[in-house]
């Protein structure tokens, strides 16, 4: 099977999307296309002298939806980012054609083990979401957050899944920004609805997908035989949300924030958010030859002092 993948994102997330790819290479091998969105012309350029095999790179022109680029001069770049998705998922099943499936990806995602289980679940239906399954002193996040995560969607050229998403786009086109109190997420909690509308939609069931910093408390973490586990089933992909850089050591080596509002045991920042931040590291040295420079998060001495002694500081 070619899986047909789409992201997007700009020189400030260059690194991540830069890292997503190289995840796909390892566990999809030759088999996938990864359609990038390019949000400024600085990301299109780096990415286009690296020469990627597997990656076509895109602007939001070519996505042929011209309310879209209207809409971009009137909307701040963050909402805009939350506004592309639907557009983009439905202008490459319309090139790709019925039957087809596109799967759009956050760009901070990266994967530790074989896709396939996520294909396996969507299987013949037409629309597949995972949701956040906030552990429990996180639970409340549902309420501004919505009950699904827009990091990983799949759907296929059907009745349905084109429907879904043309709902979908007129919906962020309306209104898409980060509005809690009036129950807006930017384009994530309309997704909330999807299940009592769409019977060919799948919610996906592995363990090892859809882990992030709001639920990961809540699974078994361990390794065996070199592989991530989650309550005993291999770590899909990851959502590394909220990550930042605060330090780039002369000497090679990054430290980072896992995710700023939470804490993270050893065996996770050890398992997960090491590799990661090595990963984006070896990434942003690839994009700083070609000119793009990876953003360093500057905060206080003291803070930096205050999250080393309460181990919540990742060096990789």
């Amino acid at each position: 099977m070619r899986y047909n993948f789409c992201t997007l994102f700009d020189s400030n997330y260059a690194s991540r999307g830069l890292s997503l790819y190289r995840s796909l290479e390892k566990h999809c091998g030759n088999d996938f296309l990864l359609t990038v969105l390019c949000m400024d012309n600085e990301v299109r350029h780096a990415l286009a002298a690296l020469n990627l095999s597997k990656v076509r790179l895109w602007n939001v022109e070519d996505i042929g939806d011209a309310e879209l680029l209207a809409i971009r001069e009137v909307r701040p770049r963050r909402e805009f980012c939350w506004t592309c998705p639907g557009p983009l998922i439905l202008s490459l099943l319309n090139e790709a054609g019925e039957g087809s499936v596109v799967t759009y990806l956050d760009a901070d995602l990266m994967f530790f083990s074989d896709i396939k289980p996520i294909y396996d679940e969507l299987g013949d239906k037409d629309i597949l979401i995972h949701g956040h399954n906030f552990a429990p002193r996180y639970a409340s996040y549902a309420q501004s957050s919505g009950v699904f995560n827009v990091g990983l969607i799949s759907v296929r050229h059907s009745t349905q899944g084109m429907a879904c998403l043309i709902r979908w786009r007129a919906q962020n086109m309306e209104k898409c920004e980060l509005d809690p109190e009036n129950g807006y997420c930017g384009d994530q909690k309309y997704l909330d609805e999807w299940p009592s509308l769409y019977s060919g939609l799948v919610i996906l069931k592995h363990p090892g997908g859809g882990v992030a910093p709001w639920n990961v408390e809540a699974h078994g973490v361990r390794e065996q035989g070199g592989r991530v586990m989650i309550d005993g089933c291999p770590l899909v992909f990851y959502h590394f949300h909220a990550l930042r850089i605060v330090l780039a050591a002369n000497w090679g080596q990054w430290f980072a924030i896992p995710s700023i509002g939470y804490n993270f045991d050893a065996t996770v920042r050890r398992l997960i958010y090491r590799p990661y931040v090595g990963a984006l590291r070896k990434a942003a040295r690839e994009l700083k030859q070609q000119g793009l420079s990876a953003p360093i998060l500057a905060i206080p001495i003291r803070s930096l002092i205050s999250f080393f002694r309460r181990g919540q500081l990742v060096i990789g």
